[in-house]
């Protein structure tokens, strides 16, 4: 049985995405070959985001894609969307991506025929996701999340260790952790926190990098400098969350710091690390946004010199406090002010990639792009492009940058043109 896969979404997403496969591999006794999305299968499974309308009417589309694709195949749905099925025709199946052995249970009540296929599983990946935790208790006042993925649950830390040591064995260079809110993993068992799960899985021998998924300001305590100070392997880029530059908005949206409290995360981190690259998240146009509201959140997001910055109009959800609040900003504001911060951001963007020129990057070569360019990203998450005769895939070379575009590094390779 043939079956593709397509996620929307976090790395949260991504890291379910990649245990359904890895459950397919191992229980479905190779019953399963992997295909691409774009091609016909047997069996669609789409992984689904509802953090905005854009990313509902994402999933709505590729359901759509994959009928076309299959008009019989069978058609699998999981993710942050699966509460707002009734409102999506086509759908065969439904089930929690967060048990993959449940997809399995349904496929078999539905008495499918299969045969067994040699699986075509990458075993060897470059990159890979570790969920440490799931859930969300911060109920923002704008997000779904919390209400779709329910209670924060922590894996035990010695899980997330046995996982990562067997990635590493098998060959991966680089380790994500991952979660809905990383910054809030506890395990409940040992009583440590992120901090612990950063220190431990960097003392793994073998581990190249290790980077993490978004965190928010209050993550950035003592402990965890501590570990980001220690660790050498930790990648040099932090997403930082902010959602909005001004402290009326913020309050609002019920984010619990100010941007004063930001700022000294930020200034902590950029300490300790001076050349890392500092990411985030911004809303325009929440309920209430003035225009003087927004030009201090615009400020805010030059004083920071943000490396890149993904702005999105605000978008209400149905079942949040913020989709009732009064004063919601016309759809002609919110996309105006959308064209500015995405301009300011462009801007930043270029000129943290101006100051890459001329440095010394470790990247780590995750594909050809075109024959003899290839693709992959630094330490400080920027993507950088390479000419080499050799295979670079899977590797981590030296690159001196030589130039830039605007959103991406051009180098060459140092100390030859060899693989590592």
């Amino acid at each position: 049985m043939t079956i593709a896969v397509h996620t929307l979404g976090c790395k949260v997403n991504q890291c379910d995405a990649e245990a359904l496969i890895a459950t397919l591999k191992t229980e479905g006794h190779n019953a399963f070959s992997t295909r691409e999305f774009d091609v016909c299968a047997d069996v669609f499974v789409i992984n689904t985001c509802t953090v905005t309308h854009t990313s509902d009417k994402k999933s709505r589309q590729m359901l759509r894609r994959a009928r076309i694709n299959n008009p019989n195949a069978l058609i699998a749905m999981c993710g942050c969307l699966v509460k707002n099925t009734e409102e999506m025709d086509g759908v065969d199946i439904i089930f929690d991506a967060r048990e993959p052995s449940d997809f399995l249970l349904r496929i078999n009540t539905l008495n499918l025929k299969s045969s067994p296929i040699k699986n075509n599983l990458q075993k060897n990946k470059t990159r890979s996701f570790i969920k440490i935790q799931d859930g969300c208790d911060r109920f923002c006042s704008y997000c779904i999340v919390p209400y779709v993925r329910g209670e924060v649950k922590s894996r035990p830390l010695a899980e997330i260790i046995s996982e990562a040591e067997a990635l590493i064995e098998t060959g991966t260079l680089e380790i994500v952790l991952t979660g809905i809110q990383v910054d809030a993993y506890g395990d409940n068992a040992t009583k440590e926190g992120l901090s612990a799960v950063i220190k431990k899985i960097a003392a793994i021998n073998g581990l190249k990098r290790l980077r993490l998924s978004s965190i928010d300001p209050w993550a950035v305590n003592d402990d965890f400098l501590d570990s980001v100070a220690v660790s050498q392997v930790l990648c040099g880029h932090f997403h930082l969350s902010l959602q909005s530059g001004c402290n009326t908005t913020l309050k609002k949206m019920n984010r619990r710091y100010t941007t004063a409290e930001y700022k000294k995360a930020a200034d902590a981190l950029r300490k300790i690390r001076p050349d890392a690259a500092l990411t985030t998240d911004i809303i325009v146009g929440f309920p209430g946004e003035s225009d003087f509201n927004f030009s201090q959140s615009l400020e805010f997001v030059r004083e920071m010199n943000f490396a890149m910055v993904h702005v999105f109009e605000f978008s209400p959800r149905k079942g949040t406090p913020a989709a009732d609040f009064p004063e919601q900003v016309s759809q002609k504001i919110k996309n105006l002010r959308g064209k500015i911060m995405r301009e300011t951001a462009a801007e930043l963007q270029k000129n943290f990639l101006e100051n890459q020129i001329g440095k010394t990057l470790c990247v780590l070569f995750e594909k050809e792009k075109s024959p003899g360019i290839f693709m992959g990203n630094s330490e400080n998450y920027c993507t950088v492009l390479t000419e080499s005769e050799f295979d670079l895939k899977n590797s981590i070379q030296k690159i001196k940058i030589t130039s830039c575009t605007e959103k991406m590094l051009k180098g060459e390779v140092l100390n030859g043109n060899s693989k590592n």
